[in-house]
């Protein structure tokens, strides 16, 4: 009984010293030089805003909005505000 356990306990001695020296052959060995394609220069310059969309009469999308508006046609526009904008 005492050898099957001392048998036991050698083998699993000698297989993580074989492990041991088979992952260090490889880990231990110097990885060929790798060349890093890098950039030069990042443009920070910012252009400024087209005033035609960003302006104080833009709309914000953040609020909401609300229609009054009783009488639709068939596409679904207001009659009444097309009424407004005639007169």
């Amino acid at each position: 009984m005492k050898t099957d356990l001392a048998t036991a306990i050698l083998a699993a001695i000698v297989g993580v010293a074989v492990s041991y020296v088979v992952v260090n052959s490889f880990l231990l060995k110097d990885p060929d030089p790798v060349t890093v394609k890098t950039i030069e220069n990042i443009n920070t310059k910012v252009d400024e805003p087209n005033p035609e969309v960003f302006n104080y009469r833009a709309l914000n999308p953040t609020v909401e909005t609300y229609i009054d508006c009783t009488n639709y046609d068939l596409s679904g526009n207001c009659l009444e505000k097309e009424q407004q904008g005639n007169q």
